[in-house]
C-alpha cells in the first residue's frame, strides 16, 4: 500500500522531466494524498504528455465518482483479471513521477511514518488510468500499481509501489508491449538503492502540506537492491 507521496522541485526531478522531454518544472507538493490531483505521464500518439489526474481510479463504466472502494492502489498480481483494472492495464498505462513516498511501520500500539527515497534521483512509479464521462462531467483518474515488497523492505510494509527505471518508461507506455513483458517489467524489484528515514507524525494528517510533515526524526536506513 502506498497512500502518500511527495514531489520536490529539485535537480533530480528537473533532470527527470528534461529526460522525458518536458520543458517545465513541478512546484513542490508535499504529503500528496488519495483523491488529490497528481501529474501522470501518458503516451499521446507518438509523444509523451503530462496530465493532471485524480489519484483514485474511477473506471469508465462506473455509475458515479466514488470512494466506496480503495482504488488509489492497484495490485500488480490482479491487474489483468480485475474488472476495474483490466481495461486500463491493457490500454491506459502511465507513470507517476515522485521524489519520495511515505509508509507507516507498526510499532507496538502505534505507527511510525517513514519517508522512502532513492539515494540518487527520483521515482517513476508504474500507474494505470482511465477516463470517466457522464453528462457534462469528465474526469481522468489514476491508480498507483503496487507489488509485494522485496525482502529488504518487508520490515517496513508487505507492499511497495512498482518502481520502474527511466529506461523502461517508453516500453511500459507502449501500447504494443506484450502482457508477458509488462509483467516482467513489474517484477524487477528495486531499480536503485533506497533509504528510509523516520519522519514526524505531522504527516499523518493528509491536509498538512507544511514542510514539518516531512521533518526527519532519525537516521536513514539503507535499503539495498539485493
Amino acid at each position: 500500500m502506498c497512500g502518500r507521496f511527495n514531489i520536490i522541485d529539485d535537480k533530480g526531478m528537473q533532470a527527470l522531466l528534461q529526460e522525458l522531454g518536458f520543458d517545465f518544472n513541478f512546484p513542490t507538493r508535499l504529503n500528496i494524498a488519495p483523491t488529490e490531483p497528481v501529474p501522470v505521464v501518458v503516451l499521446d500518439g507518438q509523444s509523451l504528455a503530462m496530465h493532471e489526474m485524480r489519484w483514485w481510479l474511477t473506471p469508465s463504466w462506473a455509475p458515479e465518482v466514488s470512494t466506496r472502494f480503495s482504488m488509489f492502489n492497484a495490485r500488480s498480481e490482479t491487474l489483468d483479471t480485475s474488472k476495474a483494472f483490466r481495461g486500463p492495464f491493457r490500454h491506459h498505462r502511465g507513470i507517476m513521477p515522485a521524489s519520495s513516498f511515505i509508509e507507516w511501520r507498526r510499532l507496538g500500539d502505534g505507527k511510525q511514518p517513514y519517508l522512502i527515497r532513492p539515494v540518487e534521483g527520483v521515482f517513476t512509479f508504474a500507474a494505470i488510468w482511465d477516463q470517466w464521462e457522464k453528462s457534462d462531467s469528465y474526469i481522468e483518474s489514476c491508480a498507483m500499481i503496487t507489488t509485494e515488497a522485496v525482502p529488504a523492505m518487508s520490515w517496513l510494509h508487505h507492499r511497495m509501489p512498482v518502481m520502474l527505471p527511466v529506461s523502461d518508461v517508453a516500453e511500459w507506455l507502449d501500447p504494443t508491449t506484450s502482457k508477458g513483458r509488462l509483467l516482467a517489467l513489474m517484477a524487477q524489484g528495486l531499480p536503485a538503492e533506497l533509504e528510509a528515514v523516520p519522519i514526524s507524525t505531522a504527516v499523518n494528517n493528509g491536509r498538512n502540506k507544511a514542510p514539518e510533515c516531512v521533518q526527519e526524526e532519525g537516521d536513514p536506513v539503507t535499503i539495498t537492491r539485493h
